[in-house]
């Protein structure tokens, strides 16, 4: 289902935090193992706090702004990671743009 950034079903929101929780917890392990815990926390962290600014109203091009914020941050994290974690990471990165991708319309997400 994609989803307007004018508009989220509550109940869709809670969809999308389980799947970050998912995420988390699927990882959780190896990133704690080369002590990125807590990067791992704070980039999921940052997704809902994302999800928490577009719940509410804002105009529209501010909502694509922090969109991207996020997608540049979670870039930068995927580099950081990769260093020492290579597959994993990436596996990572694909999981958590999957999320954004479900929640935010095709012209949002892009490639940074």
């Amino acid at each position: 289902m994609v989803a307007s950034l004018e508009c989220f079903d509550s109940r869709q929101l809670k969809l999308w935090r389980q799947r970050i929780f998912e995420v988390y917890d699927r990882f959780r392990d190896v990133f704690e193992e080369y002590g990125l815990d807590e990067d791992l926390r704070n980039l999921l962290n940052n997704l809902d706090y994302l999800l928490n600014i577009l719940s509410i109203k804002l105009p529209y091009q501010l909502k694509i702004a922090k969109v991207n914020e996020f997608l540049e941050d979670l870039e930068r994290f995927r580099v950081y990671a990769s260093r020492y974690l290579g597959r994993i990471a990436e596996q990572l990165y694909r999981d958590v743009k999957e999320v954004i991708e479900e929640v935010f319309n095709s012209e949002v997400v892009k490639d940074v």
